[in-house]
C-alpha cells in the first residue's frame, strides 16, 4: 500500500500577490517634488528596496509613511 505523504502549504493571500513597486520617477509622478526631495526622504527613512541598483517604492507604504512622517506638522 502506498501513503501520499506530501503535504500542500497554502501561504496567506498576501503572500502569493506581488505588489507592484515603482522606480523614483514614477514616485516623481504619484507624488509630486523632485528627486532631490525623494533622496533626502530616503536618507530619512523612506521605505523602498534596492533592486538592481535603483531604488523601488510600494505606493502605499509611501503614502502611509508620509502620513505618519507629517500629519503631526500639519496640525
Amino acid at each position: 500500500r502506498c501513503v501520499n505523504t506530501a503535504q500542500v502549504i497554502r501561504f496567506p493571500v498576501e503572500r502569493t500577490q506581488a505588489k507592484r513597486l515603482v522606480p523614483l520617477k514614477e514616485l516623481r509622478d504619484l507624488f509630486g517634488y523632485s528627486e532631490r526631495w525623494w533622496r533626502h526622504r530616503i536618507s530619512e527613512g523612506l521605505p523602498h528596496r534596492a533592486w538592481g541598483g535603483q531604488h523601488r517604492f510600494d505606493p502605499d507604504e509611501v503614502r502611509d509613511w508620509l502620513d505618519k512622517r507629517y500629519s503631526a506638522d500639519a496640525s
